[in-house]
Protein backbone atom coordinates (compact mmCIF):
# COMPACT_ATOMS: atom_id res chain seq x y z
CA UNK A 1 0.00 0.00 0.00
CA UNK A 2 1.50 3.34 -0.98
CA UNK A 3 1.36 6.11 1.64
CA UNK A 4 0.32 9.41 0.17
CA UNK A 5 3.05 12.07 0.02
CA UNK A 6 1.16 14.57 2.28
CA UNK A 7 0.98 11.96 5.04
CA UNK A 8 4.73 11.26 4.80
CA UNK A 9 5.42 14.95 5.04
CA UNK A 10 3.23 15.22 8.12
CA UNK A 11 4.96 12.29 9.86
CA UNK A 12 8.43 13.71 9.16
CA UNK A 13 7.32 17.09 10.50
CA UNK A 14 5.99 15.54 13.68
CA UNK A 15 9.21 13.58 14.24
CA UNK A 16 11.30 16.72 13.75
CA UNK A 17 9.11 18.67 16.24
CA UNK A 18 9.48 15.91 18.87
CA UNK A 19 13.28 15.92 18.40
CA UNK A 20 13.50 19.69 18.85
CA UNK A 21 11.32 19.52 21.97
CA UNK A 22 13.53 16.85 23.59
CA UNK A 23 16.68 18.89 22.81
CA UNK A 24 15.17 22.04 24.32
CA UNK A 25 14.17 20.22 27.53
CA UNK A 26 17.69 18.75 27.89
CA UNK A 27 19.28 22.19 27.54
CA UNK A 28 16.99 23.67 30.20
CA UNK A 29 17.75 20.79 32.56
CA UNK A 30 21.52 21.22 32.07
CA UNK A 31 21.29 24.95 32.77
CA UNK A 32 19.36 24.33 35.99
CA UNK A 33 21.93 21.75 37.10
CA UNK A 34 24.78 24.20 36.50
CA UNK A 35 22.98 26.94 38.44
CA UNK A 36 22.36 24.56 41.35
CA UNK A 37 26.03 23.53 41.43
CA UNK A 38 27.14 27.17 41.45
CA UNK A 39 24.79 28.00 44.31
CA UNK A 40 26.08 25.06 46.36
CA UNK A 41 29.69 26.14 45.79
CA UNK A 42 28.93 29.72 46.91
CA UNK A 43 27.19 28.47 50.04
CA UNK A 44 30.17 26.26 50.93
CA UNK A 45 32.57 29.18 50.52
CA UNK A 46 30.73 31.21 53.17
CA UNK A 47 29.55 34.81 53.43
CA UNK A 48 33.11 36.19 53.69
CA UNK A 49 34.21 34.87 50.27
CA UNK A 50 34.41 36.37 46.85
CA UNK A 51 34.38 34.29 43.68
CA UNK A 52 37.05 35.48 41.29
CA UNK A 53 37.06 34.31 37.68
CA UNK A 54 40.30 33.38 35.97
CA UNK A 55 41.14 35.92 33.24
CA UNK A 56 40.34 34.77 29.73
CA UNK A 57 43.28 33.62 27.66
CA UNK A 58 44.85 31.56 30.48
CA UNK A 59 45.05 27.80 30.42
CA UNK A 60 42.33 27.59 33.07
CA UNK A 61 39.99 30.20 31.68
CA UNK A 62 36.96 28.08 32.43
CA UNK A 63 37.75 27.59 36.15
CA UNK A 64 37.16 29.88 39.13
CA UNK A 65 39.00 30.49 42.44
CA UNK A 66 37.64 31.44 45.85
CA UNK A 67 39.40 34.17 47.88
CA UNK A 68 38.56 34.31 51.60
CA UNK A 69 38.68 37.73 53.31
CA UNK A 70 40.39 37.31 56.70
CA UNK A 71 39.33 39.35 59.74
CA UNK A 72 41.57 42.11 61.13
CA UNK A 73 43.86 40.94 63.96
CA UNK A 74 42.47 41.71 67.42
CA UNK A 75 44.54 43.59 70.04
CA UNK A 76 45.93 41.77 73.08
CA UNK A 77 43.72 41.58 76.15
CA UNK A 78 45.85 44.04 78.15
CA UNK A 79 46.76 46.34 75.27
CA UNK A 80 50.28 46.76 76.72
CA UNK A 81 53.66 45.30 75.78
CA UNK A 82 55.59 43.95 78.78
CA UNK A 83 59.36 44.28 78.26
CA UNK A 84 61.65 41.59 79.75
CA UNK A 85 64.40 44.20 80.35
CA UNK A 86 63.78 47.81 81.36
CA UNK A 87 64.98 50.76 83.46
CA UNK A 88 62.49 53.23 84.94
CA UNK A 89 63.28 56.39 86.90
CA UNK A 90 61.40 59.46 88.07
CA UNK A 91 60.22 61.57 90.97
CA UNK A 92 57.41 60.62 93.31
CA UNK A 93 54.37 62.88 93.66
CA UNK A 94 55.03 65.99 95.71
CA UNK A 95 58.73 65.92 94.75
CA UNK A 96 59.54 64.19 98.05
CA UNK A 97 62.09 61.82 96.54
CA UNK A 98 62.86 59.74 93.49
CA UNK A 99 62.46 56.09 92.63
CA UNK A 100 64.18 53.74 90.20
CA UNK A 101 62.96 50.32 89.07
CA UNK A 102 65.14 47.92 87.12
CA UNK A 103 63.68 44.74 85.56
CA UNK A 104 65.81 41.99 84.08
CA UNK A 105 64.09 38.73 83.13
CA UNK A 106 62.81 37.16 86.38
CA UNK A 107 64.34 39.61 88.86
CA UNK A 108 63.74 43.25 89.74
CA UNK A 109 65.54 45.83 91.90
CA UNK A 110 64.16 49.16 93.09
CA UNK A 111 65.63 52.09 94.97
CA UNK A 112 64.00 55.06 96.65
CA UNK A 113 65.82 58.02 98.14
CA UNK A 114 65.20 61.66 98.95
CA UNK A 115 68.83 62.73 98.67
CA UNK A 116 69.39 62.70 102.42
CA UNK A 117 67.87 60.76 105.29
CA UNK A 118 65.42 58.45 103.52
CA UNK A 119 66.38 55.56 101.29
CA UNK A 120 65.44 51.94 100.68
CA UNK A 121 66.64 49.12 98.46
CA UNK A 122 63.97 46.64 97.42
CA UNK A 123 63.79 43.51 95.29
CA UNK A 124 61.19 41.17 93.91
CA UNK A 125 60.05 39.00 91.02
CA UNK A 126 58.27 40.49 87.99
CA UNK A 127 55.06 38.78 86.97
CA UNK A 128 53.10 39.69 83.84
CA UNK A 129 53.77 43.42 84.17
CA UNK A 130 53.26 43.57 87.94
CA UNK A 131 55.74 44.04 90.80
CA UNK A 132 55.46 43.38 94.52
CA UNK A 133 58.78 44.20 96.20
CA UNK A 134 60.10 44.34 99.74
CA UNK A 135 63.11 45.82 101.48
CA UNK A 136 64.77 46.42 104.85
CA UNK A 137 62.79 48.14 107.59
CA UNK A 138 59.40 47.19 106.17
CA UNK A 139 59.90 49.04 102.89
CA UNK A 140 57.60 47.83 100.12
CA UNK A 141 56.72 48.72 96.55
CA UNK A 142 53.85 47.69 94.30
CA UNK A 143 53.70 48.72 90.64
CA UNK A 144 52.43 47.98 87.19
CA UNK A 145 54.96 48.36 84.39
CA UNK A 146 54.88 48.18 80.61
CA UNK A 147 56.80 49.45 77.61
CA UNK A 148 57.70 53.06 78.42
CA UNK A 149 56.30 53.56 81.91
CA UNK A 150 55.75 52.24 85.43
CA UNK A 151 53.16 53.35 88.00
CA UNK A 152 52.70 52.43 91.62
CA UNK A 153 53.37 53.16 95.29
CA UNK A 154 56.48 52.85 97.45
CA UNK A 155 56.38 52.91 101.25
CA UNK A 156 59.54 53.90 103.17
CA UNK A 157 59.69 54.61 106.91
CA UNK A 158 55.92 54.25 106.99
CA UNK A 159 55.42 57.05 104.45
CA UNK A 160 53.61 56.20 101.21
CA UNK A 161 54.71 57.81 97.95
CA UNK A 162 52.80 57.53 94.66
CA UNK A 163 54.81 57.58 91.45
CA UNK A 164 54.44 57.50 87.67
CA UNK A 165 57.86 57.15 86.06
CA UNK A 166 59.28 56.61 82.58
CA UNK A 167 61.67 54.17 80.91
CA UNK A 168 65.18 55.52 80.35
CA UNK A 169 68.48 54.50 78.77
CA UNK A 170 72.11 55.26 79.60
CA UNK A 171 73.41 57.49 81.06
CA UNK A 172 70.16 57.77 83.04
CA UNK A 173 69.38 54.96 85.43
CA UNK A 174 70.32 53.44 88.78
CA UNK A 175 73.86 53.22 90.19
CA UNK A 176 75.22 51.59 93.34
CA UNK A 177 78.49 51.56 95.30
CA UNK A 178 79.44 49.20 98.13
CA UNK A 179 82.79 49.65 99.86
CA UNK A 180 84.44 48.92 103.18
CA UNK A 181 85.70 52.16 104.71
CA UNK A 182 87.48 52.10 108.10
CA UNK A 183 85.90 48.76 108.90
CA UNK A 184 82.33 49.76 108.02
CA UNK A 185 80.36 48.74 104.94
CA UNK A 186 79.33 51.88 103.11
CA UNK A 187 76.49 51.61 100.59
CA UNK A 188 75.47 54.45 98.31
CA UNK A 189 72.86 54.74 95.60
CA UNK A 190 72.24 57.29 92.87
CA UNK A 191 69.27 57.80 90.56
CA UNK A 192 70.12 59.71 87.39
CA UNK A 193 66.93 61.19 85.95
CA UNK A 194 66.03 61.68 82.30
CA UNK A 195 67.09 65.35 82.36
CA UNK A 196 70.58 64.43 83.63
CA UNK A 197 70.01 65.56 87.22
CA UNK A 198 70.77 63.08 89.98
CA UNK A 199 69.73 62.32 93.53
CA UNK A 200 71.57 59.99 95.89
CA UNK A 201 71.80 58.84 99.48
CA UNK A 202 74.59 57.10 101.38
CA UNK A 203 74.44 54.76 104.34
CA UNK A 204 77.79 54.94 106.19
CA UNK A 205 77.28 51.62 107.94
CA UNK A 206 74.68 49.21 106.63
CA UNK A 207 75.23 46.89 109.61
CA UNK A 208 74.47 49.53 112.23
CA UNK A 209 71.39 49.07 114.38
CA UNK A 210 69.99 52.46 113.36
CA UNK A 211 69.91 53.82 109.85
CA UNK A 212 71.88 57.06 109.48
CA UNK A 213 71.54 57.80 105.78
CA UNK A 214 72.87 61.07 104.43
CA UNK A 215 73.28 62.83 101.11
CA UNK A 216 75.60 60.98 98.75
CA UNK A 217 78.47 62.83 97.09
CA UNK A 218 77.92 63.75 93.44
CA UNK A 219 78.52 60.90 91.03
CA UNK A 220 80.84 61.55 88.10
CA UNK A 221 79.07 59.83 85.21
CA UNK A 222 82.22 59.78 83.08
CA UNK A 223 84.32 57.86 85.62
CA UNK A 224 81.47 56.41 87.73
CA UNK A 225 83.27 57.58 90.87
CA UNK A 226 82.38 59.82 93.79
CA UNK A 227 84.61 61.44 96.41
CA UNK A 228 83.37 60.71 99.94
CA UNK A 229 85.60 62.86 102.15
CA UNK A 230 88.79 61.76 100.43
CA UNK A 231 87.61 58.19 99.88
CA UNK A 232 86.85 57.27 96.28
CA UNK A 233 83.62 55.36 95.84
CA UNK A 234 83.34 53.34 92.64
CA UNK A 235 79.80 52.90 91.33
CA UNK A 236 78.35 50.25 89.09
CA UNK A 237 75.19 50.58 87.01
CA UNK A 238 72.25 48.33 87.82
CA UNK A 239 71.00 47.99 84.26
CA UNK A 240 68.03 45.90 83.21
CA UNK A 241 68.99 46.02 79.53
CA UNK A 242 72.46 44.50 80.05
CA UNK A 243 71.91 42.64 83.32
CA UNK A 244 74.74 44.60 84.96
CA UNK A 245 74.65 44.77 88.75
CA UNK A 246 72.32 41.80 89.27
Amino acid sequence: MKIPTPVITLIVGLALAVSLLVSSMSAVSGKKSAQAAAAASAAAAGPGSVAQSTPSGSSAASTSATVTLSASPSPSSSGFVIPPHANYVGKVEGNLGSVAIVVHDTFAVAYFCNGSTQEAWLNGTPHNGKLSMTGKGGARLTADYALGHARGTVVVDGISHVFSIIAVHKPSGLFQSIAVVRGATVKAGWIVLADGSQVGSLNPNVNAAADASQAAPKLNLSTLTADDGGVTLVAKPIDGETGSGF
